[in-house]
């Protein structure tokens, strides 16, 4: 195995984890006792990833008392000083660091760019900047030319401006880290750059912090699956960022955080839970379900429309509810309040929304705001041909995660028959058939560093709920799927989706997903490009699909995930 050309792969971080996944089934099937360290530091990046430190650092151990010193021994040490520091264990990234600095003269050079990205990083975390680090050249040639590290001794100078409260150069740095990284693709730093950039700014230009969340959101959409700790961190980081501005989707955010959170088992779900404990509790108060349901009447929203009403002081014949119907609300002889009726109450009040808003009232504005949407949608969908219906419908319905409220399979029939009319759609499929017509803004990196953001003031007359960034960038990885799929077998297609289980959906779903993160990726040494495996050579062709991207996305898959996989495709 050719270490430097590991190297180079290994330079593009996590996203690269299908073709070390592909490397890895070769190694192992041609000499595995040759290539077993190989193999495990392979394992160790892959475990790093789960967030599986402990594992990690039993294998790392184990290597570094019987590997020599040279490229792989060093590419360990990394990796060790980066899971320490993840667990706050001070002592022993100092005395790896210690070691990686004083022996940098004899590490590879091919390894190099890697090394000092992570001693400029733990540099900058842990010492004075005026500590010496004389034996360490930061920037070379060698560096410029390799993109990954570039782009992460970028970052490590933009968190030194930072440090030093030089936010504008801190942010400049940044963007800059965030165009190189994006030339490779690197996910990871990609999300990093812009993950920071709206954390720093929170507390000191939150207007600022909130329009660079937008991109932030459509970047973790579209590479991230729903698992990975960059999509936790960064959900993070935009739910406060929002919910400072009292900005609408911090409540789609809330609604994303709580479903990820929910769906973890095991070290993982410790380890998140650990991590974003507060935010967790305070997510889920804010949390969104729109399904069509009387509300309980409480004594906060009691007393919410009871203030708004005095402050106003608005007559009840303006209401366009009974003057019984309200005094038994407002003294609460009534248990629950209807929709219809809460709805007719708010449209006769006017007053700002924040965090502290009685949810249910939030609920009832996003339907409206649905509702609104979709007065104008359904007659644009119906006016596009039937086939390209069902395709928009498809891609919509796979990025969102209340698919399973929603019975695909009667609302194409209904497509077909043209019986789809307002009557037979609930909130659910409105906002499905709504998002189709959402557009992704161009995202703009100058303008949002040069344009100064007007704090805004949403009350319940002008509030509007836009589409998360967050499903904007699935949508975009979807649609490459869809449009490579033969429109003759569409219908098949998803009528065989359709029939599987929950668990073999989600398996098609992170198919279909990655098919479309890396339908672009580019210079991957053509011994490490994966071919189609001939068990899912039948699948590929008959669906038309482009055969690099399938095979890439196949082995994302790993151990019985990938005979899952070949078992179902065998059911289309």
């Amino acid at each position: 195995m050719n270490l430097r050309s590991l190297v180079e792969i290994v330079n593009k971080g996590q996203f690269i984890r299908p073709i070390l996944n592909y490397v890895v089934h070769y190694l192992e099937s041609d000499r595995a006792d040759k290539n077993k360290s190989v193999v495990n530091y392979i394992n160790v990046l892959k475990l790093k990833w789960d967030v599986k430190y402990d594992e990690a650092l039993e294998i790392i151990d184990e290597e570094l008392q019987g590997l020599k010193k040279g490229g792989l021994h060093c590419l360990f040490l990394d990796q060790k000083i980066y899971i320490l520091n993840r667990i706050k264990q001070k002592e022993g990234v100092k005395k790896v660091f210690d070691e990686l600095k004083d022996n940098f003269d004899n590490i590879p050079v091919y390894v190099r760019g890697l090394i000092v990205e992570t001693l400029k990083n733990i540099h900058e975390l842990y010492y004075e900047p005026d500590e010496s680090m004389e034996k360490i050249r930061y920037w070379s040639k060698n560096y410029e030319q390799n993109l990954g590290d570039k782009g992460f001794i970028l970052l490590s100078k933009a968190r030194g401006k930072k440090n030093e409260e030089r936010y504008d150069e801190a942010i400049s740095l940044n963007i800059k880290a965030f165009k190189v990284l994006k030339t490779i693709p690197h996910p990871s730093g990609m999300v990093q750059a812009l993950n920071k950039i709206s954390w720093w700014l929170k507390d000191v230009n939150k207007e600022k912090a909130l329009a660079f969340t937008f991109p932030l959101g459509f970047y973790l959409g579209y590479y991230f699956d729903d698992n990975n700790f960059n999509v936790f961190n960064s959900l993070d980081t935009m739910f406060q960022v929002q919910k400072n501005n009292k900005d609408p989707l911090v409540y789609e955010t809330a609604f994303i955080f709580s479903r990820l959170v929910s769906s973890l088992s095991g070290d993982k779900k410790k380890i998140i839970w650990n991590e974003f404990e507060y935010t967790i509790h305070d997510v889920r108060r804010l949390v969104l379900n729109i399904r069509n349901r009387n509300y309980l009447n409480t004594k906060t929203l009691r007393a919410f429309i009871r203030k708004e009403i005095g402050k106003e002081k608005i007559p009840i014949d303006s209401m366009n509810i009974s003057e019984r119907t309200l005094k038994e609300f407002l003294s609460a002889k009534t248990k629950y309040i209807q929709p219809n009726t809460l709805r007719n109450i708010l449209d006769a009040l006017e007053f700002k929304i924040n965090t502290s808003t009685p949810i249910c009232i939030i609920k009832e504005l996003k339907k409206k705001d649905i509702d609104k949407k979709f007065e104008i949608n359904l007659e644009k969908f119906k006016n596009l041909p039937k086939g390209r219906q069902i395709s928009e419908l498809f891609t919509s319905y796979l990025v969102h995660y209340y698919k399973e409220e929603i019975d695909l399979k009667k609302i194409i029939k209904e497509i077909e028959d043209d019986s789809l009319i307002e009557e037979r759609c609930d909130y659910y499929t409105k906002e499905l058939i709504n998002s189709i017509f959402e557009r992704n803004p161009k995202i703009n990196f100058d303008s949002l560093l040069t344009t100064v953001q007007k704090p805004k003031i949403y009350t319940n007359k002008n509030i509007t709920f836009k589409e998360h960034p967050f499903y904007l960038g699935r949508k975009e990885v979807v649609k490459r799927f869809v449009r490579d799929l033969d429109k003759k077998n569409l219908k098949e297609f998803i009528g065989n989706y359709i029939g599987l289980d929950i668990r073999q959906k989600k398996t098609v779903e992170k198919f279909i997903m990655n098919y479309g993160r890396y339908y672009d990726l580019k210079d991957i040494p053509k011994e490490f490009t994966p071919k189609v495996p001939k068990e899912i050579n039948p699948f590929v062709k008959k669906y038309t699909l482009k055969r690099k991207p399938s095979a890439i996305s196949f082995y994302v898959f790993e151990g019985e995930e990938r005979g899952e996989f070949v078992e179902i495709t065998g059911n289309f």
